[in-house]
């Protein structure tokens, strides 16, 4: 099992198709993961062309983005693309396509399992990476966690276009404007997925005892708004300005366990105040579920990536040989203050590893036991060589 990932700046299609493809001479790619930025518009198809005819690779996926993440930079906001080529003996890639009348059609899990050409025992990993504008990801995930329970669902939505029809997904020869793509993967493979949603909580937890929709109403009895503003007194100096910036609220995502992690909860952002009782949020949530207020910013996130990158890959003893990296395009320079820094700790707590990725318009990968689309994340997946 090989891997390689290699970036360029040239502008070019075709200059950048030869330059990502020279450096990876000599491998013959079971999959292969293209992404660039938008400055290639209208130039998608030419230098997708370009990197098919060269690369002999079985399969390829990508989409084009914001910014770009390479084995050891990350550009944001510049014309740049990334080509990352595995070679993966015993293993099975299955690429596919899916749009939003897909959704509609497929009524049950087997229908799903049938399109995607994978059975419940294949206990496949998938790669997704849908538009934003035209197929429901929500949805999506939800029938893809129920086709294939406990398998990892990681990627990242398509980021950089304004409107529909801007975005650019890439499968194999085709470049399209719509729907998802992604590929399944079966057999000898070790796959590992670390969530970092950057947050730390505010406060004490509370149980929802009011909602509606998207609405909180009532916080253990009390009006959500009062317990906010509680929660805030209470908080510290540092704690004050952060909310001031942003609160967020994370649920619980295992209510059966006892203490509740950084990585227990779902992060979900406070979108406003309605009527000076309730608070909405990116959600919907259940009387009973237990909640708790958080906060975010440079520091906290990046205390967050190292520790659940030491938890989950030091601790363990695990040596990536590649890995996919979808971080939020809210992160990097606009949260960090610099470029770099998710590629950064990935490379200095897990050492030599072929990484490649973008900044994503919303961030998919496990949390608990369900697959979700997150915000301000990174989503990292991990391959591991078979036998280590």
């Amino acid at each position: 099992m090989r891997f390689k990932s290699v970036t360029t700046t040239n502008t070019d299609p075709v200059r950048a198709a030869e330059a990502l493809s020279v450096e990876v001479r000599g491998y013959e790619p079971d999959l292969a993961m293209l992404f660039t930025s938008h400055h290639y518009d209208p130039d998608f198809e030419e230098l997708l062309a370009g990197v098919h005819s060269r690369i002999n690779a079985r399969n390829i996926v990508g989409c084009a983005a914001e910014g770009i993440i390479g084995p050891d930079r990350e550009l944001e906001r510049q014309p740049a693309a990334v080509l990352w080529v595995s070679e993966m003996p015993g293993v099975r890639v299955l690429p596919f396509i899916l749009d939003y009348g897909d959704l509609q059609t497929m009524a049950t899990p087997n229908i799903l399992r049938e399109r995607l050409g994978v059975t419940l025992d294949d206990c496949p990993s998938l790669i997704v990476l849908p538009d934003p504008f035209t197929i429901p990801a929500d949805d999506l995930l939800k029938r893809l966690d129920k086709a294939f329970p406990g398998s990892p669902i990681v990627g990242g939505m398509a980021s950089g276009a304004e409107a529909p029809g801007q975005t650019r997904l890439f499968l194999n020869d085709q470049v399209l404007t719509q729907g998802a793509v992604g590929v399944s993967l079966t057999g000898d493979v070790r796959i590992s997925t670390v969530v970092s949603q950057g947050c730390r909580p505010v406060g004490k937890t509370y149980v929802v005892t009011g909602c509606k929709d998207n609405l909180i109403t009532e916080l253990g009895g009390q009006a959500a708004y009062d317990v906010l503003k509680e929660v805030y007194t209470e908080a510290s100096a540092e704690e004050q300005q952060l909310m001031q910036g942003g609160v967020h609220v994370g649920r619980v995502v295992n209510e059966a366990i006892e203490e509740y992690t950084a990585g227990g909860f779902l992060i979900r952002t406070v979108l406003g105040v309605v009527g000076n009782r309730a608070i909405a949020i990116g959600d919907h949530l259940h009387r009973g579920q237990t909640v708790q207020f958080h906060v975010r910013d440079a520091k906290t996130a990046d205390q967050d990536m190292r520790l659940l990158l030491q938890s989950r890959v030091v601790d363990q003893d695990i040596s990536p040989a590649g890995a996919l990296l979808f971080s939020c395009h809210g992160r990097g320079s606009r949260l960090f203050g610099h470029p770099g820094h998710d590629i950064g700790v990935v490379n200095e707590l897990i050492g030599p590893c072929q990484v490649a990725g973008f900044f994503a318009a919303g961030e998919i990968g496990p949390v608990g036991n369900a697959t979700f689309v997150h915000g301000f994340t990174s989503s990292l997946v991990l391959f591991t060589l078979p036998n280590a």
